[in-house]
């Protein structure tokens, strides 16, 4: 295991609530995230060096490429089709009489979208499971996992074949086999299981050679894992909730990294985990990893 030296850049300070939702808009050239809290969702532009709100208002968790050239986003609220100006169109809100409470979205091959749900109340305690669920292009729904406590990051490895799927309180990154003609998975199986002694896993990438990239909120990190699921590398960050990754860049070889400002106090912070002295987050940052990442693929999921 190696420990990276990579400096970690500062690109844009605003104090986000609750950034995550990273993705890299290729059409565009510019890095989309989101204030979940905030309702607020940004871009940044590498090029200029300047980040902008671009929606507000916009209750989105995770943000996919939709090919009318905007976004389909994820919320508690459901499931939307969105571009900067327009207003939310409602694509996905129930499924089997229950409200569809989203976190994580991935578009996938054939334009087909994996996205999370978890059910938490007010006092951090799940009030039911939640579910992994495959949409087909004509919104027909399909549950591909269950059980899950805290649906968060996705990603697939590059050949297309590996689902990768964060569940943060239980602490645990599965993977799955990925069946090409329909989308439906097999072979669950853990990939990585993080010890108490660091923080949650929550957003996550893949890049071009099949490592996972994992923010781990309370864990004042980002974890480079290799396809066996052993750590091949940390990169230290100065804020302790570290909320998601996304490469992106002209050569995508540049790791956008978001945070998160507004504490969660909980019983799942690591022991010793000093809320008074760490700093929780906020900023988006970015480092150059020496590796690339790949580009994001494109939802057709419309009504």
């Amino acid at each position: 295991m190696s420990i990276a030296s990579n400096d970690v850049e500062l690109i844009v300070p605003n104090q986000d609530r609750c950034g995550e939702g990273p993705i890299w808009d290729w059409r565009r050239g510019v890095l989309v995230w989101t204030d979940i809290s905030a309702r607020v969702v940004y871009q940044f532009d590498p090029r200029t060096g300047q980040a902008a709100v671009i929606g507000n208002d916009v209750p989105a968790g995770g943000i996919a490429l939709s090919d009318d050239g905007g976004y389909i986003v994820a919320a508690l609220e459901g499931m939307y089709q969105w571009s900067p100006g327009s207003k939310l169109r409602p694509l996905l809100l129930e499924h089997e009489g229950q409200k569809l409470k989203f976190n994580d979205i991935l578009a996938a091959p054939e334009g087909r979208i994996y996205a999370g749900t978890y059910y938490w109340g007010a006092d951090d305690r799940m009030e039911r499971a939640g579910k992994l669920y495959l949409i087909q292009p004509d919104l027909s729904v399909e549950i591909v996992a269950d059980g899950i406590e805290l649906s968060n990051g996705l990603g697939l490895s590059p050949d297309l074949k590996t689902l990768y799927y964060a569940d943060s309180t239980a602490r645990v990154i599965r993977a799955f086999d990925v069946d090409a003609s329909s989308g439906r998975l097999s072979r669950e199986r853990t990939f990585v299981k993080v010890p108490s002694s660091e923080g949650l896993p929550d957003g996550l990438t893949v890049d071009a050679k099949g490592f996972v990239w994992s923010a781990q909120w309370y864990g004042s990190q980002v974890v480079r894992y290799d396809p066996d699921g052993k750590v091949e590398r940390r990169i230290a960050m100065p804020v302790g909730q570290v909320a998601s990754v996304e490469f992106g860049g002209p050569d995508l070889d540049e790791l956008f990294i978001t945070t998160a400002g507004e504490r969660w106090e909980s019983r799942f912070s690591p022991p010793g985990y000093d809320y008074k002295t760490i700093k929780d987050g906020g900023a988006v940052y970015r480092i150059r990893p020496g590796v690339r990442g790949k580009n994001e693929l494109v939802a057709t999921c419309r009504k």
